[in-house]
């Protein structure tokens, strides 16, 4: 009985190991860690002020956005928040883009059924940048695809 109280503890805090929201939790408070939370009420009020060019499509279909910057905190507490964060990608995430340089790193992640995202995961790490950035809602892969390119024929000066 002993082993397996033992068992279902382990799994109970490896569960608990990758959950977003306790990473926040535990990270938002540290000495001079950023923290800001738009919850869902403010985007739709937000929503209300934007015109059909800024992209009105997609940032409806966002119900949350919550940063975390750890760029002032000690290394102690950067390499902590690395370690905590590789815990996601056994989280039911997929890896969408992973970009790795001599300063940091920066992987988004995302969480889904189909062609909906319910949440994205933008997270930088290094010694300069630590962040995470979660964006929750019932995001469409079409309207990535058209921000995407709307963005790209602006860059190439075709808008």
């Amino acid at each position: 009985m002993k082993k397996y109280f033992l068992i279902l503890l382990f799994s109970v805090q490896m569960a608990w190991a990758g959950n977003v929201n306790s990473i926040i939790n535990e990270f938002k408070d540290a000495a001079n860690a950023e923290y800001v939370s738009i919850p869902w009420i403010l985007m739709k009020i937000g929503h209300m002020f934007m015109d059909d060019e800024d992209g009105k499509d997609i940032a409806a279909r966002i119900n949350g956005v919550r940063v975390l910057d750890l760029a002032d905190c000690s290394s102690k507490v950067k390499a902590k928040f690395s370690k905590r964060i590789s815990s996601l990608a056994g989280d039911g995430y997929e890896t969408l883009v992973r970009a790795k340089d001599e300063d940091g790193s920066v992987q988004i992640l995302v969480k889904g059924k189909k062609d909906i995202i319910k949440e994205l995961l933008i997270i930088c790490g290094g010694d300069e940048d630590c962040a995470l950035i979660q964006l929750r809602g019932n995001i469409r892969q079409e309207d990535i695809d058209e921000l995407v390119k709307e963005e790209t024929e602006k860059r190439n000066g075709r808008k």
